[in-house]
């Protein structure tokens, strides 16, 4: 899998502003091909991003904007793919206000 999208330095901010725990289950993440790694989640995945955007540039701008994005687990990630937030919720019966207060509290931090 690439990480081409983001770069190492804002990748490592987010893990930073994160503190390495899973948005969505609160797990601590590891970094590294293991299976509770940490990765990057798109909280508005991006094929919604796609269609909100009115060209490319918009698109990539939005992509990296380190507000629509999480550290996830990767059992997290693989699970709500491209589903947005309140779908995954309901499927999985996550705390769809929990997170979203958590994502505020983390995307309000400097990164």
């Amino acid at each position: 899998m690439s990480n081409s999208w983001i770069g190492s330095t804002m990748r490592k901010e987010v893990y930073k502003r994160d503190e390495l725990i899973c948005c969505y289950c609160e797990e601590l993440c590891a970094i590294g091909n293991v299976s509770n790694g940490a990765s990057l989640d798109h909280v508005i995945p991006q094929r919604e991003l796609a269609l909100s955007t009115e060209n490319d540039r918009e698109f990539f701008k939005a992509r990296k904007n380190p507000k629509n994005i999480v550290v996830a687990c990767r059992a997290c990630n693989s699970s709500k793919q491209h589903l947005p937030l309140i779908v995954w919720c309901k499927n999985t019966g996550k705390d769809y206000d929990r997170i979203i207060a958590e994502i505020d509290r983390r995307t309000s931090k400097e990164t």
